[in-house]
């Protein structure tokens, strides 16, 4: 069952703001909303934070059956992709 996930985030500074991540097209697709902000953000980038707290969130849901398996092999795959690609950029001058 594939529906919509919502978290909220803290920063180190105490600001806050809502993520909303959607199935699509066999993907996910991020959602940022900042706590003052009127419309949702569809281009920004997840973090590294939003998608720890995504994969955690996906891997309880698949121990209650809420989730399929493929979910959860999508959200490692998105977070071992950014660590790939954050480690590239480090490496680059």
């Amino acid at each position: 069952m594939r529906r919509e996930i919502e978290f909220k985030m803290k920063r180190e500074d105490g600001s806050r703001y809502e993520v909303r991540v959607n199935p699509f097209g066999g993907r996910f697709k991020f959602q940022f909303l900042e706590k003052d902000a009127e419309k949702w953000d569809y281009e920004r980038k997840p973090t590294r934070e939003d998608l720890e707290m995504f994969l955690d969130i996906i891997q309880r849901r698949y121990q209650r059956r809420r989730s399929a398996h493929e979910d959860v092999e999508e959200a490692e795959r998105m977070l071992k992709e950014f660590l790939r690609e954050q480690e590239a950029g480090e490496v680059l001058p």
